[in-house]
């Protein structure tokens, strides 16, 4: 099984050879390596000319990152799809592990989406924290897209994807901000009754750092997602809707009351605040979770 891996690259040239060089580092070979320069203005078109006998480089006029990714799956040879962000650092064993485990699950394994625990580093490299992502893998269908309709989880970096599925489901929705890999999940799981899986080993370092356009568009995503949920949910009958609506309801109602609080300052704030001052909230929190 041939993987692709797609990095799309938008001013990327402080971290970009470090991602390179992580995924033509691989233990498992028969990969190839495809770089979309989205019409970066710094120096990463000439960091990727460097590369240009090793990997695919396809350049294009700056479109947001769904459509450097379409670009890349439209290019690729692979059977499966891996996607590497620009500013991060893939183990050297993660696609030889992540193979073996679609091995094991069989010819259903082109109807999951595969993803995987990480760890978080700093600009410069440092390790900060190991997250472990939650495991669902044992809850039906439905209870998994309730939880995804609640919120994002399995973070994209670390997925992999059968080929088809783009085939079969479409690519990522290039109209969606910054919230291309919420919508497919969405699209995916409930519309199409695809799964999303866990495999629990650490395949990649997920950077952290201020230039990192998810710091940057913390507030514009959390708008993005609820526009996602909605146009996902009119997708399907009305009283697949109202069953949803309810169980999410449910969900909500079970969770601890420090998170519970936590999502209902959130709200307000968002409802309340000025454009940009919930946004600099926002980073405040994220930059200290992780820390």
């Amino acid at each position: 099984m041939k993987v692709s891996i797609v990095i799309p690259v938008y001013n990327s040239e402080q971290y970009l050879r470090e991602s390179i060089e992580s995924a033509l580092q691989q233990t498992y070979s028969n990969i190839e390596v495809i770089a979309v320069d989205d019409g970066s203005t710094d120096n990463s078109p000439n960091i990727l000319k460097e590369y240009s006998d090793k990997i695919k480089v396809i350049t294009k006029a700056n479109g947001g990152t769904g459509t450097a990714l379409n670009a890349g799956i439209r290019s690729m040879t692979g059977d499966w799809f891996k996607w590497l962000g620009n500013d991060d650092i893939l183990e050297k064993y993660a696609i030889e592990t992540m193979i073996k485990e679609v091995e094991k699950i069989g010819d259903e394994s082109i109807n999951y989406i595969f993803y995987t625990n990480y760890s978080l580093i700093d600009e410069n490299g440092n390790f900060i924290k190991r997250l472990i992502e939650p495991n669902y893998n044992e809850l039906s269908n439905s209870e998994r897209n309730v939880i995804l309709l609640d919120h994002y989880y399995g973070n994209v970096n670390t997925s992999l994807i059968h080929k088809s599925i783009f085939d079969r489901f479409g690519l990522f929705n290039e109209k969606v901000g910054h919230r291309e890999d919420y919508e497919f999940w969405l699209r995916c799981c409930i519309l199409y009754n695809c799964r999303l899986y866990l495999i629990p080993i650490n395949t990649l370092q997920y950077r952290i750092h201020e230039d990192q356009v998810t710091n940057k568009m913390l507030e514009k995503n959390l708008e993005y997602s609820n526009s996602v949920r909605e146009n996902i949910l009119r997708k399907i009958p009305l009283d697949q809707q109202e069953k949803y609506l309810t169980e999410l309801k449910k969900y909500k109602k079970q969770k601890p009351w420090p998170i519970r609080l936590r999502n209902r300052a959130r709200d307000i704030m968002f409802e309340l605040l000025p454009e940009g001052m919930f946004g600099k909230i926002l980073r405040f929190y994220m930059n200290h979770k992780y820390q």
